[in-house]
């Protein structure tokens, strides 16, 4: 534990810090062996160095973090359990739901080809609008490759999963990812659009100029989510280390949470297991990894060690990430606030890999 202390205060100390908060948590069985958090919420105001009226609130492991797209998991769980509860599964035609997919190549995409990244959308939405009409401008967009032909990680995929989830539901995606996947784990401080009542415990993310934002604080980073409204199905949640870990330890255990099944099984099943390899498929980077229904598998790039052992998990573009060991014995959630207050500073990814070495050598 001294070694991940002593990672935190390198990372959120000195002239050029990683981040301004960081926090880590882990998981062994039932036991948390690993709590630490390290800096405060924000260090600047503007791009000049101001001071942030929130410099000297030290983080803890309740700040709340812009989890960018760690919010995909939440908006898998949130659609395989909709599909589950209405007796259907991941290879629904999206085309039965949405109208937009009764056309062409569209006609075959499925639920699963949206949540595995192999619908054939393109990596982001470039033409971006904001305003009343953004939601139909992104409706009319059109895909760059047939489903099944591609592994490409695509945010855009997420945003037609989250429109899934509510036209199945009924339900705004809000409502259905708390109705089935924040109430039924407890998880009080993880949420879309946070209330201003809450920006005293949000760490604070980018100084923004284009599009010009200024400091981003208590609202979603993620450009194409804040130009959507906030709650999108592939970014926009914010949430805490603590209820992290919680949702965390309910895949590695195989849904169940507190005694009882919070999730299908079924669900968790799915978003444990490869769907590259079925389809003949590679992963969009190499060294090469497992893509399921939500996380990847085994992504020894940020995972480290923990990749060879078939550990699932996710990162977001903030500098948060998540890995679990499915039906194994280790979760860990790391959440910085690395874009803060400029995503060009620092690079996450060989803080991500001395964590997890860190947490291997616990075991030793």
């Amino acid at each position: 534990m001294d070694e991940i202390a002593a990672l935190l205060d390198e990372a959120t100390g000195g002239d050029s810090p990683t981040c301004s908060a960081a926090v880590v948590l882990v998981s062994s069985g039932r036991r948390i062996v690993v709590s630490e958090a390290r800096g405060t919420l924000a260090r600047v105001a503007d791009e000049r160095g101001a001071p942030h009226e929130l410099a000297t609130v030290p983080t803890s492991v309740d700040t709340l973090f812009d989890l960018a797209s760690i919010t995909k998991l939440f908006t898998a769980a949130a659609l395989l359990t909709v599909l589950d509860e209405q007796g259907s599964g991941p290879d629904l035609p999206v085309a039965e739901a949405l109208a937009e997919y009764r056309h062409g190549d569209l006609s075959t995409v499925t639920a699963a080809h949206l949540l595995s990244h192999t619908a054939g959308w393109p990596a982001e939405w470039t033409d971006r609008r904001t305003g009343p009409t953004a939601w139909s401008h992104f409706r009319s967009a059109l895909p760059s490759d047939p489903p099944g032909r591609v592994h490409r990680y695509s945010c855009v995929g997420y945003l037609w999963a989250g429109l899934l989830a509510e036209n199945l539901s009924g339900e705004s995606l809000d409502t259905v990812v708390s109705r089935t996947v924040l109430e039924p784990l407890g998880l009080r401080d993880t949420m879309f659009t946070p209330g201003p009542e809450l920006r005293g415990r949000i760490a604070a993310t980018e100084y923004q100029r284009v599009p010009d934002r200024g400091l981003v604080h208590g609202v979603v980073h993620d450009e194409t989510a804040w130009a959507l409204g906030g709650v999108t199905g592939n970014a926009g949640l914010f949430g805490s280390a603590s209820d992290l870990l919680v949702f965390a330890d309910m895949l590695r255990n195989g849904g169940r949470h507190e005694g009882r099944q919070a999730l299908p099984a079924a669900v968790v099943t799915r978003m444990t297991t490869d769907q590259l390899a079925p389809l003949g498929l590679l992963p969009a980077r190499r060294p090469a990894y497992g893509q399921a229904l939500g996380p990847r598998i085994g992504e020894a790039e940020w995972m480290g060690p923990f990749a060879e052992r078939g550990a699932i998990g996710h990162t977001g573009f903030t500098g948060t990430s998540l890995i679990v060991e499915p039906g194994g014995d280790r979760s860990i959630v790391f959440l910085t606030n690395r874009v803060h207050p400029t995503r060009h500073r620092s690079d996450i990814r060989q803080l991500r890999l001395r964590v997890a070495d860190a947490v291997v050598r616990l075991e030793e």
